[in-house]
């Protein structure tokens, strides 16, 4: 994953130098998407010396004033225009980050072979393969997927638990089905999570909320014990194959003398110190 991150940021810094402008990309994934009208101006066209302000009735064009000249621009194909950003940060953004409800209208897509548009995230695979997207860049794709048990979401462009990317089918993506839980008269319905280890890998294990699964994974000598519903050592849990349990208790064991070491040298230390 942190290769995949590189080639993102590099990519975004291409697309930077490309758009002449720093913060091409800044984005604030709390930040509510707002709806924006523009304010009437005078008949130069500018209220103030360096201001942006929208075109009525387009989402990615604007009027930027420097010096209190007027200038009509377009943001590059799949960006839109945000005018909330502050004047040193560049307008232009991807479109979860701005609603343009009130400004409908967007340029002519410029498609690729590889891109429908220049710019932009979009969702590759079905409900069943959920954690594939791309990324272009002056019309060029770029190919990623999600880490382990995530799927790509449209709507917020980041990798999200599959239960919560609305056109990803959780169960088939993660080849896991919640069983069904006993339903009691007098308590209702039980409450909390469940946990359950994966039939095929013991460091692998399924959380259920609500009867939709999120897939989780121990570390690399540990495993899920289902009897404490979390990640021990490999060596305890007899449905691990031999080799990891003997690796497990390898490190086990190691980490043993590594602690009684440090223990013995800081006792001596400790009496140096009494004795001098």
């Amino acid at each position: 994953m942190e290769k995949t991150l590189i080639v993102v940021a590099c990519l975004f810094g291409f697309a930077l130098a490309q758009f002449g402008q720093s913060g091409a990309f800044s984005r604030s994934q709390n930040q509510p998407k707002q709806q924006f009208q523009a304010a009437p101006k005078s008949s130069s066209g500018c209220n103030e010396l360096n201001e942006r302000y929208p075109v009525p009735g387009s989402c990615d064009s604007y009027v930027e004033c420097i010096n209190g000249t007027a200038e009509e621009k377009l943001c590059p194909d799949g960006l839109r225009f945000n005018p909330n950003v502050n004047f040193n940060v560049y307008p232009c953004q991807y479109p979860n980050e701005v609603a343009c409800l009130e400004r409908s209208a967007l340029q002519p897509a410029q498609p690729t072979e590889q891109c429908p548009n220049q710019f932009g995230y979009f969702k590759l695979g079905d409900q069943r393969n959920c954690s594939y997207f791309r990324t272009c860049v002056n019309g060029v794709g770029y190919d990623f997927s999600c880490p382990d048990g995530l799927a790509w979401s449209a709507n917020t462009y980041r990798c999200e638990w599959p239960d919560e990317v609305e056109d990803c089918d959780a169960e088939a993506f993660l080849g896991f089905r919640c069983p069904e839980i006993p339903q009691s008269r007098e308590l209702g319905p039980p409450a909390g999570y469940r946990f359950y280890r994966s039939d095929n890998d013991c460091q692998k294990y399924f959380l259920c909320i609500e009867q939709r699964p999120r897939v989780l994974f121990c570390g690399s000598d540990s495993a899920f014990d289902e009897l404490t519903s979390t990640c021990v050592s490999a060596d305890e849990v007899a449905a691990c194959p031999a080799e990891l349990r003997e690796t497990a208790a390898r490190a086990r064991a190691e980490e043993k003398q590594r602690l009684a070491k440090e223990i013995e040298f800081n006792a001596k230390t400790l009496n140096k110190k009494r004795l001098g």
